[in-house]
C-alpha cells in the first residue's frame, strides 16, 4: 500500500476492534488512524465502537463476572435485531 493512499472503508472496519485493542502494526495502526480522523461516514461508527468498548471494560472489571455481562449483552443485542 502507498503511503499517500487512503484506505477503504471496508478495511478500516474490518480492523476497528484490532485498532481500538492496539493490536495493529504501525503501519495498519496509522492508515486506520488517518482513515477514521477524515471520514465522516466511519468516525461515528469508531467512535461509537470506542465508547461501548470503554464501558464494557469498565464494567467486566468490578464487580460482575465476565462471562455474565457478555451474556447480557448478547441477549440485549439479540432483542435489538
Amino acid at each position: 500500500m502507498k503511503d499517500r493512499e487512503m484506505i477503504s472503508c471496508q478495511d478500516a472496519v474490518e480492523r476497528v476492534y484490532e485498532f481500538l485493542d492496539g493490536e495493529l502494526d504501525p503501519g495498519w495502526n496509522e492508515q486506520v488512524r488517518k482513515h477514521i480522523e477524515v471520514c465522516k461516514k466511519c468516525y461515528p461508527y469508531f467512535n461509537f465502537e470506542r465508547i461501548f468498548l470503554d464501558y464494557v471494560r469498565s464494567r467486566g472489571s468490578r464487580d460482575e463476572d465476565s462471562g455474565e455481562l457478555e451474556g447480557r449483552i448478547l441477549a440485549v443485542l439479540g432483542r435489538e435485531g
